[in-house]
This record gives C-alpha cells, structure tokens and sequence, in this order.
C-alpha cells in the first residue's frame, strides 16, 4: 500500500511540473538603467514582450543572475498592468507607484516618478499602500524623482553594475 501511494504522489508531483512548464512564460531578456538618490543601477530584467516593455518586466532571479556574471543586482524593479485598468504598478524594492500606462518607443520605456513606501504605520498600525489609497492622494513620503530607463529589445552585458553618480 506504501508504494501505491509514492508512486501516486511521485506521479502527481511529475504531471504538476509538466502542466506548470506548458503554461510557463517565456521571459525575454532586457535591461533597465535605475537613478535614485544619486545612484545608478543597471539590471537584467525579463520581459512579457521585447518591443513593449509596458506590458510588464521584472529583474532577473538574483540566483540566476548570480550564477551568470558572479554578481548580484542591489535593486529589484517591476512594472505590471494593474488588474484590469490601464494603469500600470511599479514598485523598486520596497516602495510603490501606479501611474496611467505610458507608451514606450522601440522597446525603451523612459519613467520618472515620485514612489512611496509599500507599507506605513497609520495610527500605530502597519498598514499596506493600496490602488485605491494611492488615487485617493493618500501617498506616504517616499522616494523623489525616480527615473529608469527600461530596454527590453537587450540586455546591456554589464549588467548588473552600479555607480554613484557625481553631484549635481
């Protein structure tokens, strides 16, 4: 009876894996250039489409980006759609932002926007930024001035890089 069941669940956990990679998404590689506070990072990102990165990326799994260059990116970026409305979410490490979905321009998506952090203490309580707080104008102080730049039609070779950018 033992058997039976291991080579049941040895069954079910081989047809899972096999459904799960015929629905997977094909990542398409690219990089994106990120400016906040007087830094600059440059990271691999994957892409859902390498001519419009509005449809969504993210940075590479810091395993697999480490296994490739022995470096690790010291920021993680993604945009998406949100649900089902023509914004768009992006959040860097822990802030946020939803912003109306730009047009990109062969694959490049240039942004700059003000972030805030994805969760704050309202009323001693911690409390997660939400759509509907974020249109209501009920934005945390956070990060100013944003800017990224993402490429999904390649990736740039150095990446993931940093540098600290001269003063202004």
């Amino acid at each position: 009876m033992k058997s039976v069941n291991n080579y049941r669940i040895t069954f079910l956990l081989a047809f899972s894996l096999f459904t799960a990679s015929l629905f997977a998404k094909d990542g398409h590689p690219g990089s994106a250039v990120v400016t906040v506070s007087g830094n600059e990072y440059t990271i691999p990102i994957e892409c859902d489409d390498p001519s419009r990165p509005e449809l969504g990326f993210f940075t590479e799994a810091s395993r697999i980006t480490r296994e490739a260059t022995g470096r690790s990116s010291l920021v993680r970026l993604r945009l998406r759609v949100w649900k089902d409305t023509s914004d768009l979410v992006i959040s860097l490490d822990r802030y946020v932002a939803w912003v109306p979905s730009p047009t990109s321009s062969g694959g490049t998506l240039k942004m700059t926007l003000d972030m805030s952090p994805a969760s704050s203490l309202k009323e001693g309580v911690p409390t997660a930024l939400t759509y509907d707080m974020w249109m209501d104008g009920e934005r945390p102080e956070g990060l100013k001035n944003v800017r990224f730049e993402a490429n999904c039609a390649g990736r740039d070779p150095d990446a993931p890089s940093f540098r600290k950018l001269p003063a202004e």
